[in-house]
């Protein structure tokens, strides 16, 4: 078995032997290592990439990577870490909601329209005389007899530098229903002086437009309108600069046509 036989040389056959013996180490080798692959698990190789591969995530493990150890929680007591309030305005900045005011609006805030409006307060009615019957053609013009006109104030004083509510009553005082243009052009609520020399504002001065108001009044039945005054005084036409009106004591007359109520006492300041 040592000494080759063969018609060949000896060196023939040990090259042969070599070879052979060569490739069954080579089979073998590959057969261990196929072994090692897909038989031992990968985290027992040694291997550091597939160790890394097969080791879960976890938050803390990596104190170098900020984004992986999440959020850290606020000290307690630590006003620097407090989160600021949700502001309820838009456009607000955070923390600084816009203060709602829950008082009263003050009475000189903001632009005044002096236009002369209905006014539909609640108003007991006023006593009158039996009703009578209206004629077959409907109710009757309105006589000045017919009309009772008031003149009013929201409340007997204002304080100074307030918008007084002024009104013009018109109440049917006769016993049947009639008819009575009632045009914003016809009414007319002015101030006058304590003494009532002086002619110090009218609604007619720079607004109340003429309107078609031709009205049925119910007998005992009040009709209003009113007018919010800017305190300040006026000529026809709103032609010179308007000034406000020292406090002091003041008339306030209402006018509806020929008809001119008896004045109410107004008290500013």
């Amino acid at each position: 078995m040592m000494d080759p036989v063969g018609p060949l040389p000896a060196s023939v056959y040990w090259r042969r032997r070599a070879v052979a013996i060569g490739l069954a180490l080579l089979a073998l080798f590959a057969l261990l290592w196929l072994s090692t692959r897909f038989l031992i698990p990968s985290d027992v190789t040694g291997d550091p990439v597939h160790a890394a591969a097969a080791e879960p995530d976890s938050p803390d493990s990596d104190p170098a990577n900020p984004r992986a150890a999440g959020p850290a929680s606020p000290a307690p007591g630590d006003p620097s870490q407090t989160p600021l309030p949700a502001s309820d305005e838009p456009g607000a900045p955070p923390g600084q909601a816009e203060a709602t005011s829950t008082g009263p609006a003050s009475p000189s805030a903001g632009p005044v329209d002096e236009t002369v409006r209905p006014d539909d307060t609640p108003r007991a009615s006023v006593e009158v005389p039996a009703s009578a019957p209206s004629p077959p053609t409907g109710p009757v013009p309105c006589t000045d007899e017919m009309i009772e006109l008031r003149a009013e104030t929201g409340q007997p004083t204002y304080p100074a530098g307030a918008r007084p509510e002024l009104r013009l009553v018109v109440t049917n005082v006769s016993g049947q229903p009639c008819v009575r243009d009632l045009d914003g052009a016809d009414q007319e609520i002015l101030v006058w002086s304590g003494d009532g020399g002086t002619r110090l504002w009218s609604s007619n001065d720079c607004a109340n437009p003429a309107t078609d108001d031709l009205r049925t009044l119910v007998p005992g039945e009040p009709v209003a309108f009113a007018v919010t005054w800017s305190g300040l005084g006026s000529v026809p036409g709103c032609a010179a600069a308007r000034e406000r009106v020292p406090a002091g004591g003041y008339r306030v007359v209402a006018r509806l046509g020929p008809l001119t109520s008896e004045p109410a006492p107004l008290l500013m300041g």
